[in-house]
């Protein structure tokens, strides 16, 4: 039985993927970009169109159904002439990449945020219009992710979850092909090329659980496509092609803040290009296509103003003192630093003040993630060293671009900066770690001639080793079926929120214990689900929460 249900599951990931390419023609149109490039578009505009939405209707099946439908309606109007050449050409190769990677998806076990604040932000969407306040209900909305916008989407009827993690997975499903895809389509050694090649293969070998993913891979994948791009950038010297590759870079460098604002500084080689290649000039970052991206980018701000009452993550220059508006989140971002900082493990020795003053909190934060950073450099280094040992050496030494150099080392730099001040916790900055590794093995690709036969060789070894690290999980699993992992946690009346008809519940740890930890988190309990006490009003059928206070 599970044989045709993986069937069926490919089937639909296969139209999915359709649709969301269809919608990303939307925002790519009349910039010749390939339907797998599209699919990374469609996630935008699906960001853009969720967030929209969801200012004025609940996210019900209708609305998450009619959009798929209309992609796929979009794909097959795009390419109605070469739609039968598109299906027939699809690389068998690509296909076995899919099943090998169907795995990750089946009895899938959730991440540590899953229960926390990603499933119940997710249902929010469903039973309510936007609400006025909402990180009031938990403090882990003061900063929100459109990623967890779009995964309102994947909901089935019944408010069945087991696909809600299905956007991450495609995500990462398309992001391996489209390595694979332009990493063949090389005769030789670029920067791009080699840069591809070092993601792939560790995104492959360090990233084949869901349990990993949350928020942090999917803004890690669109800080590489956009990091991508900018070398792709100057690897051309045809004018259209640098216009495609600077929307790309400037499309997904924003997605990238929008999933993840940690990612912030990788603006700095899109604001190099637009100042540095003359944009600003010639006026092109005034097309519909960046027009779109913009409004992307404003319809979040305009959200997390909602939620909040600050444009951006709080602080006292951008939030107005509005009804629904909560002076302890200011408190909450710096109880977050002190968290990253991992403060907790030795607040009986200093103060949190002391703590973070002189430095005093990096041999303490060292000690404990040093395994965790060793861990993944390895992941990074070994395999595209092995790589690059096994392929034989140029009869004429390239030159390297000290150009492309010297502005990744600069995005480095401060990009390892603003990490280490404000979030310094490793999948915060995946995208940094592989600009790090990429920049100490850049001198050894000049000396190495490209062979599509050994990366295919290593392709296959990285995607058996994903492969069968799933299948050993999966065979201590006592059910095997294609969905997350759940917990059932019995919930109890926040008695003092009940407010307009709006009942709040919260955890019975009591009753919980037997989840342990996952006990006290809110899952799918019924909304609202608030750890806090709420004041809750409705004013033209818009839901107001104020007044947080300490249980």
């Amino acid at each position: 039985m599970i044989f045709v249900e993986i069937l069926l599951f490919f089937l639909s990931i296969i139209v999915i993927i359709m649709s969301i390419s269809g919608l990303g023609r939307i925002i790519s149109n009349k910039i010749k970009i390939d339907n797998i490039t599209n699919v990374f578009f469609g996630y935008i505009f699906l960001g853009m169109y969720s967030t929209s939405v969801h200012f004025f209707f609940k996210i019900n099946f209708v609305i998450s159904i009619s959009i798929f439908l209309f992609g796929a309606l979009l794909f097959i109007f795009f390419n109605k002439e070469r739609l039968f050449i598109i299906i027939s050409k699809i690389n068998t190769a690509y296909i076995a990449i899919v099943f090998l990677l169907i795995p990750i998806m089946i009895s899938q076990k959730y991440h540590e945020d899953f229960g926390f604040y990603h499933l119940p932000y997710a249902i929010s969407f469903l039973k309510e219009k936007i609400i006025f306040g909402f990180a009031n209900a938990n403090f882990a909305y003061i900063y929100n992710s459109v990623w967890l916008n779009i995964s309102s989407l994947f909901f089935l009827q019944d408010n069945n979850f087991n696909f809600l993690t299905l956007h991450s997975f495609i995500l990462y499903l398309i992001f391996v092909i489209f390595l694979c895809k332009n990493i063949l389509a090389e005769k030789k050694f670029s920067p791009s090329n080699l840069f591809s090649i070092l993601v792939l293969f560790y995104f492959l070998l360090k990233f084949s659980r869901i349990s990993e993913y949350g928020a942090d891979v999917p803004a890690a994948i669109f800080a590489v496509l956009s990091l991508i791009y900018f070398l792709k950038f100057f690897e051309t010297d045809y004018v259209n092609k640098k216009n495609s590759y600077f929307f790309c870079n400037v499309s997904f460098s924003v997605f990238a803040i929008l999933i993840k604002l940690s990612v912030l500084p990788i603006l700095i080689l899109t604001f190099y290009l637009f100042f540095k290649f003359y944009f600003l000039k010639n006026y092109l970052f005034l097309k519909l296509n960046f027009i779109i991206i913009y409004t992307c980018f404003f319809l979040f701000f305009i959200q997390q103003f909602i939620y909040t009452g600050c444009i951006i993550f709080p602080s006292n220059f951008t939030c107005l003192d509005l009804g629904w508006s909560n002076n302890e989140f200011l408190v909450y971002k710096n109880n977050l630093e002190l968290i990253n900082k991992s403060y907790f493990a030795t607040q009986s020795v200093y103060s949190p003040e002391e703590y973070l003053s002189n430095f005093n909190w990096v041999a303490f934060w060292l000690k404990r993630n040093f395994a965790e950073l060793a861990e993944h450099f390895l992941t990074m280094v070994i395999p595209i060293i092995l790589y690059l040992l096994f392929l034989r050496p140029k009869e004429e030494i390239s030159k390297l671009n000290f150009k492309i150099i010297f502005i990744l080392s600069i995005l480095f730099f401060f990009n390892l900066v603003f990490w280490l001040i404000f979030s310094p916790v490793y999948r915060f900055a995946i995208h940094l770690f592989l600009v790090f590794t990429f920049l100490c093995i850049l001198v050894f690709f000049q000396k190495k001639d490209f062979s599509k036969k050994v990366f295919i060789i290593f392709l296959c070894m990285c995607l058996s080793f994903n492969f069968f690290k799933n299948i050993n999980r999966l065979s201590k699993k006592n059910e095997i079926f294609i969905g997350i992992e759940k917990i059932e946690n019995k919930y109890r009346s926040n008695q003092s929120s009940l407010i307009n008809s709006v009942q709040v519940f919260t955890p019975d740890i009591e009753k919980n214990s037997k989840n342990g930890w996952q006990g006290r988190l809110c899952w799918d309990i019924p909304f609202v689900c608030s750890y806090n006490q709420l004041n809750i009003n409705k004013i033209n059928n818009y839901l107001i929460f104020k007044k947080f206070n300490d249980r």
